[in-house]
């Protein structure tokens, strides 16, 4: 939980009360929860146990979520698949409340918390998610890698997992959960998925240059790289790769198209593994920069 978020804190004071309980079984086959204690602090949100007192409640995929600027992962709940599922989020002006126990049921610490959250939500309105979920993020091929060992015996199982690993990755670590874990931790900063793809592969070019797709350095080495030389075929094929403007095929234009978005890109593995544009903060850009030069000089 980010107890600091202000759902937690306004306009209604709220006191979360926390007790243990015993951490799920299953959350240590995931890669975020090998290291977690047996037991877990949580909030008591509602009365009830699931079956037969309160629904099932829902919980949304939590790898990739942030990875635009309008989304806010709150917390995760008590679930059947990973430690970080998520419970309470915002995309855009959309908010899953996925706790299912209803008012009556709910303590007073969550009813306050569920009023916050509406208030919360109103300067949202009318300002719909960035983008659409066209991918699941790279931290899926760590999940992958975990089923290995979990589900690798499986005659069922085995064929779709074998799809998710190219040959050569296989060739080299073999089908070994901690072995394939180890070596796409490492290269995490460099998988992509292009289309067609059920699994996740390094970026090879990525590899070379010791560069994160996702990091604002890739942006500054393009423009570094392709105003000295607009024909250099590496980063014109990151360019073209990863830029979301695929209009773009020659460096002088890739390079003056980075530079009028300074400050208003972001990248999203969910959107497609793509450096996108926040108009939002584009405009913000725009109007700082025309307050600057309308700005008088001051005088001796």
């Amino acid at each position: 939980m980010r107890l600091e978020h202000p759902i937690f804190h306004q306009p209604l004071k709220t006191e979360i009360e926390s007790y243990e309980i015993d951490t799920p079984g299953g959350y240590a086959a995931w890669p975020d929860g090998k290291d977690l204690g047996a037991k877990l602090s949580v909030w008591k949100v509602h009365e009830g146990e699931f079956p037969g007192d309160v629904d099932v409640g829902l919980v949304s995929d939590p790898y990739g979520f942030e990875d635009t600027p309008d989304a806010e992962w709150i917390s995760s709940g008590v679930n059947s698949k990973g430690p970080r599922s998520m419970a309470l989020g915002r995309h855009g002006n959309r908010f899953l409340w996925g706790f299912a126990g209803d008012p009556t049921q709910m303590t007073e610490s969550a009813r306050r918390v569920f009023v916050n959250a509406v208030v919360y939500m109103k300067p949202f309105d009318g300002q719909p998610p960035l983008t659409k979920k066209r991918s699941s993020a790279r931290e899926w091929q760590l999940v992958y890698a975990g089923y290995v060992d979990k589900y690798g015996d499986d005659a069922g199982t085995k064929d779709w997992l074998v799809k998710l690993f190219p040959e050569s990755v296989r060739a080299e670590v073999g089908l070994d959960g901690e072995r394939l874990t180890a070596y796409y931790r490492e290269r995490l900063e460099y998988l992509h998925k292009p289309e067609g793809a059920e699994g996740f592969v390094v970026d090879p070019d990525l590899e070379a240059l010791a560069l994160s797709n996702r990091r604002p350095a890739l942006l500054a080495h393009l423009s570094r790289t392709l105003a000295a030389d607009p024909t250099d075929e590496v980063a014109l094929r990151l360019a073209d790769r990863y830029l979301d403007e695929k209009a773009l095929r020659e460096g002088a234009g890739i390079v003056a198209w980075i530079a009028e978005r300074e400050g208003a890109l972001f990248f999203s593995d969910t959107a497609g593994f793509r450096w996108l544009v926040d108009p939002r903060a584009r405009a913000a850009v725009k109007r700082e920069a025309g307050t600057k030069e309308a700005a008088p000089s001051a005088g001796k």
